[in-house]
């Protein structure tokens, strides 16, 4: 399992911006924001950007979405 440590890893192993934010059901004006915020993603899109790394045998710190305790 690949381990991803930033926001812009996880953009690219989920293939790209327009992909993240189809799969995520954002306006991709607004996904363009996130790998600059510290808290990169939005914490309601964990659970589907999780699955979608888990299919491409990937896994991402859950920090990058603000979610603390599942480290």
């Amino acid at each position: 399992m690949r381990k991803l440590k930033t926001a812009k890893a996880v953009v690219a192993h989920l293939g790209g911006l327009p992909k993240v934010a189809t799969l995520t059901d954002t306006n991709i004006n607004t996904a363009k924001n996130w790998p600059g915020r510290k808290k990169a993603f939005p914490a309601a899109t964990y659970v589907v950007m999780h699955r979608a790394l888990r299919r491409r045998r990937a896994t991402a710190n859950p920090l990058l979405w603000g979610m603390r305790g599942l480290e």
